[in-house]
């Protein structure tokens, strides 16, 4: 790690003919404060951290200004608490990297640079923390429409730097293709200046069609996660409150239920149902080790799943097994266990253009077990088991490989048998940056069996198959198969504005027996675009065709985020995920 610390520095001191986005503001906080880069820190006590922070809107840009007195620029002390060097420290390069992942994932800034740089004494040095905030107070959006259908738009006014202070407010519109969401969410990563985590959510869910109240969505955490990796201690307690009506729709459109397939006399019930779910956990957590990390978490939970449907009696019991999902009353204990290396790396342009993307690297290990008991007062005695593995590696450089697998299921006692069998297996990376850019790679299996959720399986222009419809093929309780390649080429600045091209092709499909598979086939082209002054998710725009013999249609596509996500933080994006492997749906 010293090594190549100490290459990067000696890099850094060269004349850079045309320095980055990153570079650029790193060199010209060294030219306002008097400093030089230290190329050789180890060893040395740090006397004293500077820190430089840029407003949004720089004179040197072409950029109006003004705008700056209408945002809070963000509080030195905020910056500060998240370092783990002070003055007096011995200076250790895992901290000063791990300081700059804590900064990068508050979110408000467009750019976190941290570097050792000389002092005056013999044996001594200081730190320069570089960082310029985002436009805090910002309309977000996060949308896919496909062919003229919207799958989704999200668009969320935020104050996410409320007071300077790192505090996020937000007002939210969801629009769904049957339903919109309206309401407020709101996160303290500091309560009352202390190591504590605050979140709470409170949504109205409303029928698209009239706009009538249709149910709730909220959710309330109150937790001390790890803030590093020398923290021992926290707790987390977590609960979620809703209760709504579930719609299983295609582009939009319920689909129907017919309890006897083989009749002559088809019966199309919608497949619709009055949803109630509520949980609420109470976790001690523990956390050893430096190179190699392990947490471990244990506690209570209490969970309620209801399900309800108006369906005429003489369909009732079919309705009931075949497409409610089960339901429960559970209270149980909770223990829990996750390993991994302690490495990263930065990348550049892998999900973004121009900005730090900070990468885990190596194994890692997580597994929970929850345990309903009828003498608890559970409606059921059970065990639901969920876990994930997964290792990724840098290759080449800056190129980047991941394998990893999540799996979950119930075992029923009563029975002897797993139900809601779920399997994920994902590979994906790219290639090393070059002149033409990075060649981007996925493939994921998702196989189910015994479901009792109703789940449905989709594939389509939203996740993953450009050039066909979403949700163009699905299946209930079924598997599906998905590969993407794509060509991304390297970002070209003009100005302010990073963009980029994509050529790409798509295949994959949905079943629930294997030997009926078929596979579809899509090929397009992209546009990717991103300014690293006011966001961290590029936009993407997609044409794609499908390659399947039956003529030639063009679909378009737009998102926010990359169509093929290759990287752990586009992976939380998602609300999806096997035995804690979060996954695009």
């Amino acid at each position: 790690m010293i090594g190549a610390l100490t290459l990067a520095l000696a890099v850094l001191a060269q004349p850079a003919a045309r320095p980055g986005f990153e570079e650029s503001h790193l060199f010209r906080a060294l030219a306002i404060e008097r400093l030089e880069p230290e190329i050789a820190p180890q060893g040395k006590r740090v006397v004293f951290v500077r820190v430089v922070r840029y407003e949004v809107f720089l004179e040197h840009e072409p950029f109006i200004t003004w705008p700056n007195a209408l945002h809070w620029l963000t509080d030195e002390d905020v910056v500060r608490q998240e370092l783990l060097l002070a003055p007096g420290d011995v200076f250790d390069a895992d901290k000063m990297q791990e300081s700059a992942r804590n900064l990068r994932e508050l979110g408000i800034f467009s750019l976190v640079r941290i570097l050792p740089v000389k002092a005056a004494g013999p044996g001594e040095i200081g730190l320069l923390v570089v960082t310029r905030d985002l436009w805090s107070l910002r309309l977000e959006s996060e949308f896919q429409f496909t062919d003229g259908h919207v799958d989704r738009l999200l668009l969320q006014l935020t104050e996410r730097n409320l007071a300077g202070r790192n505090k996020r407010a937000s007002a939210r519109f969801d629009l769904r293709p049957l339903t919109l969401r309206l309401g407020g969410l709101y996160t303290d990563r500091r309560l009352l200046g202390e190591q504590l985590y605050l979140f709470a959510k409170a949504l109205a869910v409303l029928e698209r069609e009239d706009g009538s109240y249709d149910g709730f969505e909220t959710e309330l955490r109150v937790a001390r996660p790890f803030y590093d990796l020398g923290q021992r201690w926290g707790f987390d307690v977590p609960m979620v409150a809703e209760a709504y009506t579930i719609r299983q729709s295609q582009a939009g459109t319920i689909l129907t239920y017919d309890p006897d397939p083989d009749d002559a006399d088809e019966v199309a019930i919608p497949r619709v149902w009055d949803h109630t779910f509520f949980s609420v956990e109470g976790l001690a957590q523990h956390q050893i080790g430096q190179k190699w990390v392990a947490r471990f978490s244990a506690g209570l939970g209490f969970s309620l799943l209801d399900a309800e449907a108006d369906v005429p009696a003489e369909h009732r019991a079919a309705f009931e097994r075949d497409v409610l999902p089960h339901t429960f009353r559970w209270i149980y204990p909770v223990v829990g266990a996750s390993f991994f290396a302690n490495r990263f790396k930065v990348f550049k342009d892998l999900a973004a253009f121009a900005i730090s993307e900070d990468v885990q690297l190596g194994p890692s290990v997580t597994f929970t077990l929850r345990a309903p008991l009828e003498a608890f007062g559970s409606s059921e005695g059970a065990l639901q088991l969920a876990g994930n593995a997964g290792w990724t590696e840098a290759w080449a450089g800056d190129g980047l490989v991941e394998a990893a697998a999540g799996a979950k299921a119930r075992f029923d006692p009563n029975d002897d048998t797993f139900y809601d069998q779920t399997l994920l297996l994902r590979v994906r990376g790219a290639t090393p940056r070059s002149k033409a850019g990075r060649l981007v790679l996925r493939g994921d299996w998702l196989a189910r069996r015994r479901d009792t959720q109703g789940s449905l399986t989709t594939l389509g222009g939203d996740n993953g198959l450009r050039g066909y419809p979403s949700q163009a093929f699905f299946a209930f309780g079924g598997s599906r198969l998905r590969g993407n390649v794509e060509l991304r080429t390297a970002p070209y600045a003009i100005s302010f504005l990073h963009v980029g091209a994509a050529t790409f092709y798509d295949v994959g499909t949905v079943y629930t027996d294997f030997d009926d598979a078929q596979l579809y086939q899509t090929v397009g082209l992209g546009l990717r675009a991103l300014m690293p002054q006011f966001n961290r998710v590029v936009y993407r725009f997609d044409v794609g065709v499908p390659v399947d013999g039956s003529g030639f249609v063009v679909r378009i596509g737009a998102e926010t985020g990359q169509a093929v996500p290759i990287t752990r933080s586009e992976d939380q994006l998602y609300e999806f995920s096997v035995g804690g492997l979060s996954n695009q749906p």
